[in-house]
């Protein structure tokens, strides 16, 4: 924090989570817990390569993340405080090891009787080299096997009647666990979260169980990994609370320059310890001979999420723009602005809402789906989640219920004065001629990329000034992290998705939303 040890935002942000929580009255650390987990991991020798036959000696960072998984408890108790970790790291930086440490340490040395370590990868190939590091480890304390049995999937601690036990996602049973410490490797790569919720769920009749998810950066912004990812991130930022989850990610913050030799260790802290700069230099290198090679260069050695090259709007903008927005706090007299972007039938709807005031621009958008986007669409576990957190509406049947909105839309006047809705004709029109019908005040907005040209350059420049407040919703910023821009020959721009499975439809209401406000006459008393 004091700068001495240059890191990005994210781990900085860690940093300061730990100390405060030090003074927290609701939570005890306890050293002892630490240095008997530091203790344990010191025991082990390495055995492969220049380290090998040497003890494994913890690098102060992940001395950090031990202390934090083991040190902290509730107050007054001997319940651990963190039941959760996400832990995120550039290549070659010895996560595996540490993962394999950690999973000993659960089996051997935590004091849990019949503890049941389950570790995970998504593949059996995956899930086989993670275990032979166990395995390799376990055998530097006990050559013999006399104490630790090793077997081709399972390790046993006869002692406390304790067992180590690998799994893969392609596995055909994952039921049946009591898991007291789980491990999910390089979950970027997961195509679902079956295995880490199968874990999770097993958990319950555990006192202290932690499931720690441990992974580099990935390729795609649409994965479960980087779902949690996102939450962890909001997490730190205190957009979300959640005192049982413990975030590290080591990488490179917006704006570093990844060719940059002095920001490197951001995403690499044990550079020069167990990857070498003369390595990164070497990647680095081809990828400048090579753009090809750029995407991969950036995310695999310096973790950087790249699904995209032409980000639109880089992410750290839409969480410094993110609050709570109240919408009737400003009261009835204020002037409303609304989009609306209706899905074809069965997908999602998006309405934003815009109210300017005091030099602000307040957005806060309302999501819909029919009830059987939660059962048909390949993004229903996503709609389930955003079901459970009040953060979508589901409306009874196999299609949006427009009526559903214009209800609500005619509810929204008697919060506000809504100037005017606008619209995008293509799949509306019936919707129009209701709404209109009763009472609302429509406006067509074409979704053209020349109409949209103004209002999404004017997004942009609110987002970046800080003139931007949209309300803290989950969807809302999984929408702009889907943003790529389109262009035309005239050098006009609009938002596009890139992928089917990708949304941005509430990016593309809330662009309607300050278009049609920029198209309404403003008249005020400054000239006065």
């Amino acid at each position: 924090m004091a700068g001495e040890v240059v890191a990005g935002d994210l781990i900085v942000t860690a940093c300061r989570r730990f100390l405060a929580d030090l003074d927290d009255e609701r939570f005890d650390f306890r050293p002892e817990a630490v240095e008997k987990a530091v203790n344990f991991i010191g025991l082990l020798k390495h055995f492969t390569g220049k380290s090998n036959g040497k003890r494994f000696v913890l690098e102060p960072w992940q001395v950090f993340i031990v202390a934090n998984i083991v040190g902290f408890y509730w107050a007054g108790t001997d319940n651990r405080r963190f039941s959760s970790s996400y832990i995120e790291v550039a290549r070659k930086n010895g996560k595996s090891s540490l993962a394999a440490a950690l999973c000993l340490y659960f089996l051997v040395a935590d004091g849990e009787g019949g503890a049941e370590v389950l570790l995970c990868a998504n593949s059996k190939d995956q899930a086989k080299i993670c275990f032979d590091m166990c395995r390799n480890y376990a055998s530097t304390i006990d050559a013999k096997g006399s104490v630790l049995r090793a077997f081709r999937a399972d390790i046993f601690f006869d002692a406390t009647k304790s067992r180590l036990r690998v799994l893969a996602a392609d596995d055909s049973k994952l039921d049946g666990f009591n898991c007291s410490f789980g491990l999910v490797d390089e979950f970027h790569a997961a195509k679902n979260s079956r295995v880490r919720d199968v874990i999770k769920s097993s958990m319950g009749m555990r006192q202290n169980p932690h499931l720690c998810t441990i992974t580099t950066a990935g390729f795609d912004k649409t994965s479960p990994c980087y779902q949690l990812r996102s939450v962890a991130v909001e997490v730190l930022k205190g957009l979300k609370h959640d005192d049982e989850l413990f975030v590290a990610i080591f990488s490179l913050d917006e704006g570093d320059d990844w060719q940059d030799e002095a920001v490197w260790v951001k995403a690499n802290p044990n550079l020069d310890i167990t990857v070498t700069s003369k390595y990164i230099r070497g990647q680095v290198q081809q990828a400048k001979n090579n753009p090809a090679e750029e995407t991969s260069t950036v995310t695999k050695n310096l973790n950087k999420w790249c699904d995209t090259s032409d980000v639109w709007i880089p992410e750290h903008y839409i969480l410094e723009a993110t609050q709570p927005v109240d919408m009737a706090a400003f009261g009835e007299d204020a002037l409303c602005y609304v989009g609306v972007d209706l899905a074809s039938t069965s997908d999602l709807t998006a309405v934003a809402k815009l109210v300017v005031h005091e030099g602000l621009y307040y957005f806060k958008v309302d999501y819909y789906a029919p009830e059987t986007a939660l059962i048909e669409k390949p993004d229903k576990e996503l709609y389930r989640y955003w079901k459970r957190m009040g953060m979508l509406h589901i409306t009874p049947g196999n299609v949006t219920d427009y009526d559903y909105i214009t209800n609500e839309l005619m509810a929204l006047g008697n919060t506000l004065s809504i100037a005017v809705i606008g619209y995008d004709k293509w799949n509306a029109v019936q919707w129009a001629i209701d709404a209109t019908e009763k009472g609302l005040p429509l406006q067509e907005y074409s979704q053209a990329i020349g109409n949209f040209n103004k209002p999404t350059r004017e997004m942009e420049r609110l987002l970046l000034s800080g003139r931007a407040v949209l309300d803290d919703n989950d969807i809302t910023r999984f929408c702009f992290r889907n943003v790529q821009l389109k262009r035309d020959h005239n050098g006009n721009v609009k938002p596009n998705k890139g992928l089917e499975k990708k949304k941005i439809d509430g990016v593309i209401a809330a662009i309607q939303a300050l278009g049609i406000y920029l198209e309404t006459p403003h008249y005020t008393n400054d000239i006065y």
